[in-house]
């Protein structure tokens, strides 16, 4: 039996019968027929729900729900046939009970059985077969596309096609529902029409207006949302937008191009709304299985929320569908980083680089490689190689330039590590990192007085650079015994930074120094109450030269 939440008991039905919830569920399926509207969907399959907890021998209500659930996403074709063969069971002559179990046999690729119940249903009722005629001849079709080409079978097609269009003279039920389509076809064109008109001339809130008023008198209302999601955008009324798009997708029972577009604009003008884009992409691989994009997007998303494991499984459905996309291999191999497993972000970052669609883009997968070699891996001579690989490929030098000096810096060789920041600021003179590193470079090798050049320097590109100032401050205190101006550089840094433990640990040495005992402590106190926030330093260190004020 289907499981859904209990109807609303204000259509419930009074005498307790499965009659009367019957035709209200007939009634809200044909609304949901002319208007597609998710609402009219919900209160069909409640009320077919109610009617076979009332009678379960009400075979009409078994096909029917079956139909929508399916439709909704909430059942297989499984199920759907499960159900469909009770209706049979329970009434062996109800025509629709077979045509309903042929339709969903035919969907499942069970094309003979699908095409005997076709035909007990033609037999049952002839004169008003046409639209099961019909729907047998798309099943002989697809069987001929799908297994194999037979010329009786498409004769069949044939024939089923004619018999049932001249049938639908008949078929009184089919005559009414194609003149309500045709009136609500109509009130759709004239409410569209009229209403690009107004936006031509720029009449928007007269534009907005009447969509709003053929919400309720055409079953487009996800077409007539979306435009006024476009007016509201236009206007820029996000938050209204934003909704009217949110309605499309629900009304629309999740079309594909209103999640798109839904998606679209959340991503322009909501890009932190990561878990409703979350659940649109979701929908949208639910609707098209076999979108990689959307898994690769859903992978990204997933790393927004740190969580990595669903960004792994994400971008592995993509790469299942595009096994050679470099883009594909380089997230995951991201993805891998995260989760600290190396070995397999080296095998896919290299597999990237291997095809290579484009330079630029292969050196920065060379970088986040040459990253793994060095910092991982400690092998600093295939980490230099990958990136003297990647200065091949890219016309932006600078920051591998950059990367290679660090990789110097590191393991202390100092000259090579100046030497290529120097080439990394021939390419960018006006990289504040840089010149801070050429001038910490400097202050190993006691060329003091490049050292606060290249620090001023940073400072003058970037007067927010806090690690800079404290730098400098190290040098004319330790460097030049200079602590007063060092002091002013300290300083500074805690404007900037008030949460920059070691700057203050600094301004308690330069107080040591100027003999300011009382300040110097409070200083050390501040840091050592920082740094068990934000650890930057032994705190054993501040602790130490705290108590050492106060010695005999």
């Amino acid at each position: 039996m289907f499981k859904q939440k209990t109807p609303d008991n204000s259509h419930a039905d009074p005498h307790g019968g499965s009659g009367n919830s019957m035709q209200l569920a007939q009634a809200a399926h044909q609304r949901y027929l002319l208007r597609s509207s998710s609402e009219d969907l919900t209160t069909a399959i409640n009320f077919y729900i109610e009617a076979l907890k009332n009678n379960p021998d009400t075979p009409n209500a078994y096909f029917r729900l079956a139909s929508l659930l399916h439709e909704n996403g909430q059942i297989g074709i499984e199920s759907a046939i499960e159900q469909c063969k009770k209706a049979v069971g329970i009434d062996p002559e109800n025509p629709n009970a077979h045509m309903y179990l042929g339709y969903f046999l035919s969907l499942h690729g069970d094309f003979d059985e699908a095409k005997e119940h076709f035909k007990t249903a033609i037999k049952l009722k002839p004169l008003t077969s046409s639209r099961t005629r019909l729907v047998l001849a798309l099943t002989l079709l697809e069987k001929i596309k799908t297994k194999e080409k037979n010329i009786g079978d498409f004769s069949s097609a044939m024939y089923y096609i004619f018999s049932g269009s001249l049938l639908f003279l008949f078929d009184r039920a089919g005559i009414k529902m194609f003149f309500k389509n045709v009136a609500d076809d109509l009130s759709y064109i004239k409410y569209r029409a009229f209403g690009e008109i107004l936006e031509k001339f720029h009449n928007d809130k007269s534009a907005y207006n009447l969509y709003a008023d053929a919400l309720d008198k055409t079953r487009n209302k996800a077409v007539f949302y979306e435009r006024m999601a476009h007016i509201a955008k236009k206007k820029k009324r996000y938050d209204v937008a934003l909704e009217c798009y949110q309605n499309a997708v629900s009304l629309s029972n999740a079309d594909p191009m209103c999640v798109v577009s839904a998606i679209e604009f959340i991503e322009e003008f909501y890009p932190d709304n990561t878990d409703e884009l979350i659940d649109l992409y979701t929908v949208l691989t639910g609707k098209n299985p076999n979108l990689p994009r959307c898994y690769y997007e859903l992978g990204h998303l997933y790393l927004k929320k740190e969580d990595r494991i669903s960004a792994v499984n994400a971008f592995k459905l993509a790469l299942e569908q595009d096994k050679d996309n470099p883009f594909y291999l380089n997230s995951l191999a991201f993805a891998y980083v995260q989760l600290e497993q190396y070995d397999s972000a080296v095998e896919l970052y290299q597999k990237a680089l291997n095809i290579n669609p484009d330079n630029e883009w292969s050196a920065v997968v060379a970088q986040a490689l040459a990253a793994i070699y060095h910092q991982v891996k400690g092998n600093h001579e295939a980490a230099i190689s990958m990136l003297q690989n990647a200065l091949l490929l890219t016309k932006d030098k600078a920051p591998i330039y950059q990367a290679i000096a660090d990789i110097y810096y590191d393991i202390e060789d100092l000259d090579k590590a100046i030497e290529f920041y120097n080439c990394s600021l021939d390419g960018d003179c006006n990289n504040p990192k840089a010149y801070s590193r050429l001038a910490m470079a400097y202050w190993e090798k006691d060329y003091i007085e490049k050292a606060i050049i290249y620090y001023s320097k940073a400072i003058d590109l970037d007067p927010e650079y806090d690690i800079a100032y404290n730098n400098l401050g190290v040098i004319f205190l330790d460097g030049l015994g200079d602590a007063k101006r060092a002091l002013a550089y300290f300083e500074n840094a805690v404007d900037i930074n008030p949460n920059y433990v070691l700057a203050h640990f600094n301004i308690g040495r330069a107080y040591e120094m100027l003999e300011q005992k009382i300040e110097a402590a409070k200083q050390y106190q501040i840091a050592l109450n920082l740094n068990k926030l934000n650890p930057e330093i032994e705190s054993q260190m501040i602790e130490d030269m705290l108590y050492k004020l106060f010695e005999a």
